[in-house]
């Protein structure tokens, strides 16, 4: 990381590089073309009545729709062990929209490869989109493995003059206060497991607390998969995420692939979707290098 950066004969660092240190961690990790206002409305989800893949028996339906009318916490619970005895990797299409710090992110859309064994995640962010460009954020590149390079995750800086700079890799800690200004959600939490936990542990506390309030939204069609909507909601307090989350079942695959969130204003504060899904793909080591996605080793 940062090969550039050397120590002057009293063993510090210079100040020249200190500085320069200083000033590419500001711009790297400064968000871009930000907005104030909610995020976009979600144009891939469209709703439907009841009608599902021929391919969805209707006794899974009607067992999905039995608890996502009584028991959300169950159905979650079975989403998650299915998930566990059915699928090791994926590749998607990720799109998130964030309002972070009362400002909006631009959209953002991700190729992703994930495996679950070791835990791994490759990102490459599109720059363009059915041939317009993108706002590109400043990394357009990442990599995380659980348990290398010290836990921090790999970035290729967007910019040149960075990349040269840096020798064209940054390796961060997921969770740094600078990376952590960008974004709500980490990398180490990414995948379907980990959101579907994420989605229980809360689920679980505010039913302890007596907060928790949950709705059957109906079916809807996201990004051309058919679905079953949850609605949870809780009450303004610190230790919750949102007002409303709404989650997106996929009927088939039984996994969160649209989650919103809106604040107790009513306003959207941020949507995940997964598209373009392909399950068990048997990705290999050589997937999760920092060459598969034009990056340069740490």
């Amino acid at each position: 990381m940062l090969k550039w950066l050397v120590r002057t004969n009293s063993g510090r660092l210079s100040v020249v590089a200190g500085l320069l240190l200083v000033g590419i961690l500001a711009v790297l990790y400064t968000p871009q073309e930000t907005t104030a206002g909610p995020v976009a409305k979600n144009r891939a989800v469209v709703v439907m009545g009841k009608a599902v893949a021929a391919e969805v028996p209707e006794e899974q339906v009607n067992e999905v729709e039995l608890l996502a009318q009584t028991d959300h916490i169950g159905l979650l619970e079975m989403c998650l062990e299915n998930f566990r005895g059915s699928y090791g990797d994926y590749t998607c299409t990720f799109i998130k929209q964030e309002r972070i710090n009362n400002h909006t992110t631009p959209r953002q859309i991700v190729d992703v490869a994930f495996r679950a064994e070791p835990y791994s995640v490759s990102m490459m962010w599109r720059n363009t989109e059915n041939g317009e460009p993108l706002t590109m954020p400043m990394g357009d590149r990442a990599l995380y493995i659980e348990g290398q390079w010290n836990n921090e995750m790999l970035v290729r800086p967007t910019s040149g003059f960075l990349q040269l700079l840096t020798g064209g890799v940054v390796r961060r800690k997921p969770t740094d206060p600078e990376v952590m200004k960008n974004t709500l959600r980490p990398i180490n939490t990414f995948g379907f497991e980990r959101s579907l936990e994420n989605l229980l542990e809360v689920y679980r506390q505010a039913h302890e607390a007596g907060d928790l309030t949950t709705s059957f939204g109906g079916y809807a069609k996201v990004a051309d998969r058919e679905t079953i909507v949850l609605k949870r909601e809780l009450p303004a307090k610190d230790d919750y995420p949102a007002a409303l989350t709404v989650i997106y079942i996929d009927l088939e695959y039984l996994v969160p692939i649209c989650v919103e969130g809106f604040d107790w204003q009513g306003e959207r504060f941020c949507t995940y979707l997964f598209q373009d899904i392909q399950f068990n793909m048997d990705l290999t080591d050589e997937r999760f290098t920092p060459e598969a996605i034009e990056m340069n080793s740490p």
